[in-house]
């Protein structure tokens, strides 16, 4: 057991070597373009620019050629007044009158221009604040990204930590087994303290399992982010990863999208004052009508000129008695916004002090476990020296070192507290 454990701890050494290839939290944080969801985001902005393109070619008028054939079954036959084709013809003679041809068809081109429509500046100005949003959603996505990344990543240089103690500490005491069975064999130990020292190694091991699995998990959860299976080892300790992290700017972005659904709010109300405006359109055709008995659509003689234009007016005169609800639904909308943007600015303001004094604290908390952790550390060496000279029993060394590792551990939650407090 002890040589095998000793292999481990020489592998990890080893990988930790100036030849390994390593990550960093900077370069951690450079693999964010490669997120899955990061570019959902980004497609998303994409998206919205594609759809402020749309709008402005909504100001060319539309062009498209038109062309139909077709063959009427029944000819239409209607009743017209028979003096109007002959003056001799009896008072109130109705006389049924052909006025279409077997074949039909008609070709050429169609404009449709809205040259005034009081919903564009409104839904202009919806999708240029959807673009706004999308922007701001992306950059959310990309601060939440980093935040969970730091996070696993830490994870890790903590678990690591972790299992190479669990590595050396299982060492130790195959070391002090190994001692109190060779005593016990000479006739200078008890049985109780070899049996105490088998079971400690037991649990010594059971931890170094453990650890090893928290190191799997956390392992799995960086590939969520970062997953390379050429890197070796993460180069960045703790005090760099808070030095980053304190540098970084993570904002949630909640004033801003809020900010942004009133501005919304207050486009959408003057879109709907603007709906009790008319609508003017211009439509052109310009073409000819084919009409014969007999399908020669290549005989000219047979094709007639068709062409047109118009200007159309559109008065929504239903609009002037409905949208006052709808009105007032806005009105109390923008108050509501209105009282969220206060709510957001004190709370922001509140959170930020509380912040700073949750990080001074956990800074503090930080330097004083550090230096629990030292003197347990030397209170274990001191220990470990008087038992091997036979002076103590193995528990008050195991006490000792369990006051040890509890210090260890202290610490490097701590870290993990610190961090924490620092990004959220």
């Amino acid at each position: 057991m002890k040589e095998f454990i000793s292999c481990i701890l020489l592998l990890i050494l080893c990988s930790q070597s100036s030849t390994a290839q390593s990550l960093s939290i900077e370069e951690l944080w450079k693999q964010k373009d490669k997120s899955s969801s990061i570019q959902q985001k980004r497609l998303n902005v994409d998206a919205q620019i594609e759809q402020l393109n749309i709008r402005k070619s909504e100001r060319i008028p539309i062009i498209y050629g038109d062309a139909n054939l077709q063959r009427n079954l029944i000819i239409p036959i209607t009743p017209v007044p028979a003096i109007a084709f002959d003056p001799n013809a009896a008072e109130g003679a109705i006389l049924p009158l052909k006025f279409s041809t077997k074949w039909n068809s008609k070709a050429g081109l169609q404009l449709e221009w809205n040259l005034f429509n009081p919903n564009a500046k409104s839904q202009k100005e919806e999708d240029v604040l959807a673009f706004e949003k999308a922007k701001i959603e992306e950059l959310k996505e990309i601060d939440n990204w980093k935040l969970n990344a730091t996070l696993a990543y830490a994870s890790i240089v903590l678990a690591t930590k972790q299992y190479q103690v669990a590595l050396e500490d299982s060492i130790l005491y195959s070391e002090i087994n190994q001692v109190n069975l060779d005593r016990y064999s000479a006739g200078r130990g008890s049985s109780e303290e070899l049996i105490l020292s088998q079971q400690e190694l037991e649990r010594k091991r059971i931890r170094l399992y453990e650890s090893f699995s928290i190191l799997q998990e956390a392992n799995l959860e960086l590939n969520r982010y970062y997953y390379n299976e050429d890197v070796n080892f993460l180069s960045s300790d703790m005090d760099e990863i808070i030095n980053s992290a304190e540098n970084q700017e993570f904002n949630k972005f909640d004033y801003e999208l809020i900010e942004l659904d009133q501005r919304l709010s207050n486009i959408q109300l003057r879109g709907i004052k603007r709906q009790v405006l008319p609508s003017f359109t211009f439509n052109a055709y310009f073409g000819s009508q084919f009409f014969n008995n007999e399908l020669n659509l290549l005989d000219k003689s047979n094709w007639y000129g068709y062409s047109y234009a118009n200007i159309g007016l559109k008065i929504p005169i239903s609009a002037y008695f409905t949208n006052s609800s709808s009105v007032k639904k806005s009105l109390i909308n923008e108050k509501i916004y209105a009282a969220q943007l206060e709510e957001i600015k004190i709370n922001d303001e509140i959170d930020n002090k509380q912040k700073l004094s949750k990080i001074n604290f956990a800074k503090q908390k930080l330097e004083g476990l550090s230096k629990i952790f030292i003197l347990a550390e030397r209170q274990k060496k001191e220990k470990l020296d008087v038992y091997q000279s036979g002076r103590i029993l193995l528990s008050e060394f195991n006490k000792v070192n369990s006051d040890y590792l509890k210090a260890q551990q202290d610490v490097w939650q701590a870290e993990f507290d610190l961090l924490n407090t620092i990004l959220e």
